[in-house]
């Protein structure tokens, strides 16, 4: 023979859940949670939906060609004529302007005075200086001799600046 359990005592023992207001904070969580739900579901719906369209779309645009109108296209070069027409003018006007310069100074470059007698001392400078490499070239390297003639070569262009700013004050 079979035994049955008898559940009677534990299910006295049970005690009813009351009604608090953590519990109905708790039910009122639960009921929101499941409406979350539904509209999670919702949207996930909807960006599939918009995901499969968008793909959709960039393969029409891929096959897509682009043509322009006739009538844009030779407004464009219309466009782009007159610009550079405009442009061409422009620079025969300053070549215009640069050649009568030219022609009012008689073919002469006008140098100032301090540019010019820098220029001279430029000049000497590096001629003594190619004096040195000669008679480096020619004597020993080691020798007193290289270090006279770059003394002379220094004291050459110091004086030769010496000389322009007193002509220049002179002047």
């Amino acid at each position: 023979m079979k035994k049955k359990f008898d559940f009677t005592a534990e299910m006295k023992e049970v005690q009813v859940t009351k009604s608090t207001p953590q519990n109905e904070y708790l039910e009122e969580e639960k009921r929101l949670l499941g409406i979350n739900v539904k509209e999670l579901a919702e949207l996930n719906d909807n960006v599939y939906g918009l995901r499969t369209d968008l793909t959709a779309l960039v393969d029409l645009l891929g096959k897509y060609k682009l043509s322009i109108a006739q009538d844009t296209q030779e407004q464009a070069v219309k466009f782009g004529n007159t610009v550079l027409g405009q442009f061409i003018d422009q620079i025969e006007i300053k070549c215009t302007e640069a050649e009568q310069r030219i022609t009012q100074m008689d073919n002469r470059i006008s140098l100032s005075h301090k540019a010019f007698y820098m220029l001279i001392v430029i000049l000497i400078a590096l001629s003594s200086f190619l004096v040195c490499i000669i008679v480096a070239n020619v004597e020993f390297l080691h020798s007193g001799l290289i270090w006279k003639t770059i003394a002379c070569c220094g004291f050459i262009a110091i004086l030769g600046i010496i000389m322009v700013m007193l002509v220049i004050r002179i002047l």
